[in-house]
């Protein structure tokens, strides 16, 4: 099939005027061109060819890491034709046409493969300008880094740029306008108008929360006259406690966060939910960035760590981990891999990684730096049911008493749930005359020794420290109305008032001081721990042999950044750890590092624009695709730094642009020139996250529980999932229905059994960094949304809403649930259509009112604009 298919798209090309299949040569790309030569051909040319056609080796004089090199050919001739795949010898390889010369040798390329390579060469086979006229040198022996690699874009230091001057100057809010503004003008095109305000007010929402607005703050923003309404709301919205739960998510995903190990027991990872809430915390307070990075990195290597930082350091712990290894050694450092991976990506935007085994083979990355980096982290303790806990107080920290409030009320609020159900079971059995079961029965004896062990926890959490200061001022006080002498006269308190009074007052003294004092905490948390202050050798190891040592290595930064060789404190061989990961922290949280500040506004950009101003948002190299602002990336960069690394005001600085303000609609001129929206000419529409949509069928339906922080939780689970596991149902618990409505961030993720709304909607792959989330459009949702079980429970409590909110007019029910899902009342048209809806599916289909209400509502909850935002 595939044959054919390619002969047929070979067929269609040959035929084709040469005007229509590409691009001449000497035209410059188009960047929708660029675009995907960067994001298809080049991956696709790397993964397939470049070991034996790259810059380090080239079979029969043939490299294909360069269009010139492309041209020029090897033994055979040139390799491609621009324009013409039918002539390019490339695609004969490929298609297997010579039987002699079958590319790749291993395995043939799949049919979309084979369309990508065709279609780039019709499209004229665009490469970017800076490296398209010559290839790169040949390496030979060990990989050497020049200042040619250095000259990289990534790779120079951030410098400020000067604002560019732009002829509409009225249209400037801030600096970020002006760098979008001076490209679209270059180009002859114009920004797109302001969105309506109805539309912002949902925008910011989301953007900023994740959570849809209630009819009564979208109109309290639309009556809000005053100029600065839309600032106001902004800066009221980084108030919330739910901004820290929207994008915590965003980082969760590319620290890969799990609360499992993966393979085949997938068991959990103990209190790793801490980690979660710390991202959480450390968001909503704006805690600096720099600070951030060192608290993961080194939050345990810190002058008297707080209880955030040693949680923090949880991290680490977040990776896939075999308990049961057939190589051991191996599996660990495997762990080490996953560590040195997600480090360079998420906090370099750099794939380190792939010279685990070999040379980079496409950055100027050696295989030493690799294990230059690795030595940083080899004397981490290794895995032990996902990682060692470590004993936090959270007492010592300036929330520690907020932690332990927070920790009774989520004590008193589990019990209070199972007090509901009990009830609930006896007065059920009270109204219908039978004999009223007590707790154990209600509950069953796994859910009742739970029950007792709350109880038993709480009463050790409220009643310990009152007994402690209640014995200790009791004694002191017997003691005191004892030894005081009856000659003491009005001084003496024991004479007067008697020992039995004087304990009484000492008792009520106490209970004053520890009304408001909450008890030391020692809390267990996922974390890290090393193995003493003297540190395992660290070796090379031989096409990623770890039984093949190479050449010795000391820790080390990346050679293309920095020619500077870390400097590590001596440690007493009795310390905890060698203090190797502080210098790290250090490099990479510093103002000088050419690659943090930019990556992380990078992605930042990315969440609230729709994607990046580089799009390859974890691959800064040679392979990502280029800045299409690089002044503005670059300027961005520079006020992170300048204004204490604070992510709030980078935030502010971005929603409050011209830019940010822009409506989705298109525009004929401007789709045709930049389909792509690389210019950013207009806001990208979005479809909402899976966790938004989940969170957002809650709230509309008035079933959200806003609680916040704590054990995950875990939903009903379809039955047909559950018995797809090795152990049918194990690891997944059963919440009560008022936790399972929490917010989809608390839902317990566990790897090998994610949650079927989620996934179906795109959750984050959990083994690996995620970046950019896909965004797909398939028969599975449609099928979730209408029929799952979830959506109906959901449909009846929504219509039960508006029943109680809207009474029993029809129209007031429409036009409220239409406020509640899309942030605007319904047009008279939507109003009629409606209401016939609900009156055909009474009389033509016979249900019942409440029924053909539920019916409404689970339509309302798969309207597009429900799970599209503009």
């Amino acid at each position: 099939m595939w044959q054919l298919r390619s002969a047929i798209l070979l067929a269609l090309f040959l035929h084709l005027p040469s005007h229509a299949r590409g691009q001449a040569d000497d035209k410059k790309p188009s960047p929708a061109a660029l675009h995907f030569f960067e994001s298809k051909v080049r991956p696709l040319l790397a993964e397939n060819c470049f070991k034996c056609h790259g810059p380090q080796k080239h079979k029969g004089n043939l490299r294909l890491d360069s269009r010139a090199a492309m041209l020029t050919g090897g033994d055979e001739g040139p390799a491609i034709v621009p324009g013409d795949p039918g002539k390019s010898l490339l695609i004969k390889a490929v298609l297997y046409d010579d039987n002699d010369l079958k590319m790749p040798p291993s395995k043939k390329l799949s049919p979309d493969q084979l369309a990508v390579l065709s279609d780039w060469i019709k499209m004229g086979a665009p490469w970017p300008e800076a490296d398209k006229s010559s290839p790169a040198p040949a390496r030979k022996g060990e990989m050497q880094v020049t200042d040619k690699d250095r000259q990289h874009w990534s790779f120079q230091p951030v410098k400020r740029p000067t604002l560019p001057k732009v002829k509409n100057e009225a249209w400037v809010a801030n600096p970020i306008d002006a760098f979008i503004l001076a490209k679209l003008e270059g180009k002859g095109l114009e920004p797109n108008g302001p969105a309506p305000r109805q539309e912002l007010v949902r925008r910011l929402y989301y953007d900023l929360t994740g959570l849809p607005p209630s009819p009564a703050q979208v109109e309290f923003f639309l009556a809000d006259a005053s100029p600065d309404a839309y600032e106001k709301l902004v800066d009221r919205l980084l108030a919330s406690p739910h901004f820290g739960e929207k994008w915590g998510r965003h980082w969760l995903d590319l620290v890969r966060f799990a609360e499992t190990n993966s393979y085949e027991y997938d068991n959990p990872k103990p209190h790793a939910w801490r980690y979660r809430d710390y991202v959480i915390r450390a968001l909503n307070e704006d805690k600096p960035y720099d600070r951030f990075i060192r608290e993961q990195l080194a939050g345990d290597e810190m002058p008297n760590p707080s209880a955030a930082a040693i949680i923090a350091t949880g991290y680490y712990r977040l990776g896939v981990w075999d308990e049961m290894p057939s190589d051991r050694e191996l599996s660990r450092y495997d762990g080490l891999d996953d560590i040195v991976a997600t480090t360079s990506q998420v906090f370099l935007g750099l794939t380190v990684d792939c010279a685990r085994c070999h040379d980079h083979k496409i950055d100027p990355i050696p295989q030493k730096d690799y294990y230059r980096l690795l030595a940083f982290f080899h004397n981490i303790h290794p895995y032990r049911n996902g990682g060692p806990l470590v004993e936090v107080d959270l007492s010592k920290t300036s929330s520690g008493k907020i932690l332990a409030l927070n920790q009774q009320r989520n004590l008193q609020a589990k019990l209070a749930m199972y007090h509901l159900e009990i009830r609930e079971a006896q007065q059920q059995a009270a109204a219908k005359q039978e004999e009223i079961p007590d707790e154990g029965d209600v509950l069953g004896e796994e859910r009742y020794k739970q029950y007792q062990a709350l109880k038993d926890e709480l009463a050790t959490f409220q009643h310990r420290p009152v007994l402690l200061w209640a014995v200790l001022l009791l004694t002191v006080a017997l003691l005191w109305a004892r030894a005081m002498p009856d000659e003491m006269g009005c001084l003496s308190l024991s004479s007067r008032l008697g020992p039995g009074t004087a304990v009484l007052v000492g008792v009520v003294l106490c209970l004053i001081l520890v009304q408001d004092s909450p008890p030391p905490q020692r809390v267990p948390a996922l974390g890290v721990t090393e193995n003493g202050g003297i540190p395992p050798d660290t070796f090379v190891h031989l096409r990623g042999n770890y039984q093949v040592s190479g050449p010795l290595v000391k820790p080390g930064f990346l050679q293309v950044l920095t020619t500077q060789e870390p400097s590590i404190p001596p440690v007493p061989p009795y310390a905890k750890t060698t203090g190797r990961r502080t210098v790290l922290a250090e490099w990479i949280a510093s103002p000088e590092n050419q690659l943090t500040a930019r990556v992380m506004v990078n992605r930042l950009w990315q969440y609230h624009f729709g994607h990046g101003i580089v799009r390859s948002a974890s691959d800064f190299g040679f392979q990502g695709t280029r800045p299409t602002h690089p002044e503005l990336l670059d300027w961005l960069a520079a006020e992170f730094v300048a204004r204490d690394w604070s992510m709030k005001a980078m935030h502010r600085l971005m929603l409050n642009s011209n830019t940010y303000k822009m409506s989705s609609k298109g525009n004929t001129r401007a789709l045709a020139q930049d389909p792509t929206n690389d210019l950013f000419w207009r806001f990208d529409m979005r479809r909402l996250t899976a966790e938004e949509i989940r969170d957002s069928i809650l709230a509309v339906s008035g079933n959200l529980n806003l609680k916040m922080f704590g054990p995950s939780v875990y939903p009903d689970m379809p039955k047909e999932l559950l018995a797809g596991q090795s152990d049918p149902g194990k690891g997944w618990e059963r919440s009560l229905e008022l936790e399972q409505n929490r917010r989809s961030i608390y839902i317990h993720v566990k790897r090998s059994l994610l949650h079927p709304l989620l996934e179906t909607f795109d959750l984050a792959e959990a083994d690996r960094p995620t970046a950019v989330r896909f965004a797909t459009t398939q028969p599975t949702q449609a099928l979730t949304m209408l029929n799952s079980d979830f959506l109906g429970r959901q449909a009846k409590v929504f219509a039960q809403r508006l029943r109680t909110e809207a009474g029993s007019d029809v129209n007031r029910q429409v036009s409220l649930a239409w406020r509640l899902a899309t942030g605007r009342p319904p047009g008279e048209d939507e109003l009629r259509r409606c209401g016939a809806l609900i009156d055909a599916l009474r009389a033509r289909d016979g249900l019942s009112a409440e029924a053909a209400l539920e019916t409404f509502c689970l339509m309302v909850l798969n309207l597009n604009e429900f799970v599209y935002l503009d």
